[in-house]
């Protein structure tokens, strides 16, 4: 499960950069008018600023203010077509550089708003080439160029604003979360430890670092950076998440399992907290709990292929083995790609003695993953079932080729030599598999039916009293 913070440079970035109302000087007689288009409420402001606009008796800066004055309250209120007129008509007129820069700022802010980003781009673009230190346009840029998915673009303009402004821990926040998004945590962290060392207080800093030291496999460094941002925000859920990612492990279990009650309390609607606790449930030994934390999930989250496949398993665990079906059947539907998905309904179909499908689905899972030693030695055992000893002897041959510890590939082997009539080969591997597992009864049984084929009876005895030992029900005949 991959989940990234990017924070909404924008929203905090228009603040910062919006033309607050002005205050003016005016030979027209609106004395009471020009304190109200400057500090009045809204709807009050734009009727005060109108009538500044209008009395062709004002001078033409008194007026150009108070047009500006006015789009600024209709930004307040919302009226994005209005605030867009305003500040458009305020751009035909001369005006200083600076002052045409933020005006295309707010522009800019009320067609992201619109969904325009287009339009917004354009505008931003005006503003840095009038006003090349304009942060805010910067940053705001950045956020159209992260939701469009241009991480390059993003980072460069993030990287401006830093320098322009480089004791804002917010820009080295967001250019943090964009090295995440793309996958590259070593700049994640650098950007997120120096939005730290600025703010040490940033709650959202510390949970991000975290997430970033937990994707490079850091759990100490993530355990630790989660807690710090519990310990500034008791009411951060994903750092109560993320706390119990890392806590996962049958030592901390309960400890994990907190950390998600407490991610779920503050968040019920978190699907993933609902799933990461399922999982957490599924490792202990706990299927029952774990399938209902899954079903919440999926309840929340239809899309959720992860969750699908989890319930499964949980059924497997079960021996429920057309619910697991059913479920590995939703995530197939919902990507058709998902290697666990073939993996685990061919294991179901399997136990349901069903070869066909079983076959079929390892085959599927060898095409999504073909270095994965699993599924080759899954289908062999269903074709030596199925009476293919050579296929089965192929993909046993695959299997070890890829794991040369894989002791269970090396004992099916064994017992397909050992029906081929090939007694000493089935030793061979038979050895090999017990070498790696002394405890597997059925090494020991089929080796001694290899050692019986041979004629070798003290070695035959010797392996069927050690198959007793550790197994007195297992079957007597290959």
């Amino acid at each position: 499960m991959k989940r990234i913070m990017i924070s909404c440079v924008l929203s905090a970035a228009a603040a910062a950069g919006a033309a607050h109302a002005q205050g003016a000087v005016h030979a027209g007689g609106h004395g009471g008018d020009a304190i109200r288009c400057t500090s009045g409420k809204p709807q009050v402001a734009i009727e005060a600023c109108t009538r500044i606009v209008e009395d062709q008796a004002e001078t033409d800066e008194n007026r150009a203010i108070a047009l500006r004055n006015r789009a600024f309250h209709y930004q307040q209120l919302g009226n994005f077509e209005r605030a867009i007129a305003d500040y458009s008509t305020a751009l035909r007129r001369p005006e200083q550089r600076g002052i045409k820069a933020k005006i295309y700022l707010n522009r800019a802010t009320m067609y992201f708003l619109q969904g325009d980003d287009s339009a917004s781009l354009a505008d931003l673009g005006n503003a840095v080439e009038l006003d090349p230190k304009l942060v805010s346009a910067y940053a705001n840029r950045a956020t159209i160029y992260i939701k469009q998915g241009d991480d390059d673009s993003a980072i460069a303009d993030l990287t401006q604003a830093t320098l322009l402004s480089p004791r804002d821990s917010a820009l080295y926040l967001a250019r943090g979360a964009v090295y995440a998004r793309r996958g590259d945590q070593e700049h994640a962290i650098a950007d997120y430890s120096k939005a730290i060392e600025i703010d040490p207080d940033n709650a959202i800093a510390w949970r991000n670092r975290g997430f970033a030291y937990r994707t490079l496999g850091n759990k100490t460094a993530a355990e630790a950076d989660a807690a710090q941002a519990i310990r500034l925000n008791p009411n951060l859920a994903a750092a109560h998440f993320d706390l119990g990612l890392s806590l996962q492990g049958r030592d901390r279990a309960a400890q994990a399992i907190a950390e998600f009650d407490q991610a779920i309390k503050l968040n019920p609607r978190d699907a993933q907290a609902y799933k990461a606790r399922g999982d957490m449930y599924l490792a202990n030994g706990d299927p029952l709990h774990a399938i209902a934390d899954f079903s919440t999930a999926i309840d929340l989250d239809a899309t959720l292929v992860a969750a699908f496949i989890d319930r499964g398993g949980a059924h497997m665990n079960r021996a429920e083995w057309d619910l697991a079906i059913a479920d590995f059947n939703s995530a197939i539907a919902l990507d058709p790609n998902r290697y666990a998905s073939y993996l685990n309904r061919g294991q179901a179909f399997g136990a349901k003695r069903d070869h066909e499908p079983a076959i079929a689905d390892f085959s599927r899972a060898i095409l999504l993953k073909p270095t994965d030693a699993e599924p080759y030695r899954q289908r062999a055992f269903f074709r030596q079932e199925s009476g293919d000893g050579p296929g089965a002897l192929n993909d046993y041959d695959r299997a070890i080729e890829l794991n040369p510890r894989d002791a269970e590939a090396l004992r099916g082997r064994g017992y397909t030599l050992l029906k081929a009539h090939q007694a000493d080969a089935a030793i061979a591997d038979l050895s090999r598999a017990i070498a790696l597992n002394p405890k597997d009864a059925l090494a020991y049984r089929f080796r001694s039916f290899a050692y019986a084929a041979k004629n070798d009876a003290k070695h035959a005895a010797a392996d069927e009293s050690a198959a007793r030992g550790l197994d007195p029900s297992a079957r007597q005949s290959p």
